[in-house]
């Protein structure tokens, strides 16, 4: 873990003295890559949507998963927005995957809102 918050710097990312921009908002989606009707919603704010999307999609790549599909959205460079659908192995396992992307989010400078599991029932 510590050689990961080394790897990533807030610094690289944006000026130091800039503080928190309310308008750059996050949504993950996660699922297990089998189940579709089963996801992990988390949503919030962060100081940087590269930097967020960065550590978030190298710890799941090294449990495994994937980044299905990731946007980043700017209007007018005032409000960001990331929008992100992981794959995730093991997402309802034991221990849950999910503990660690929570722990991805806040290590990326994600301030989460709300967290909430959602299934879709056909």
């Amino acid at each position: 873990m510590v050689q990961r918050v080394q790897r990533y710097q807030e610094s690289d990312y944006m000026d130091p003295e800039q503080g928190l921009c309310l308008g750059a908002l996050f949504d993950i989606a996660a699922t297990n890559g089998l189940d579709m009707g089963r996801k992990l919603c988390i949503l919030g704010f962060c100081r940087s949507v590269e930097m967020l999307s960065d550590v978030v999609e190298d710890i799941v790549v090294e449990q495994g998963g994937e980044v299905v599909s990731a946007e980043k959205a700017s209007n007018d460079g005032l409000n960001e927005r990331l929008t992100m659908r992981l794959a995730v192995p093991y997402l309802w396992g034991v221990p849950p995957a999910s503990e660690t992307l929570h722990l991805a989010v806040r290590s990326g400078g994600g301030i989460v809102e709300k967290v909430y599991w959602r299934w879709d029932f056909l």
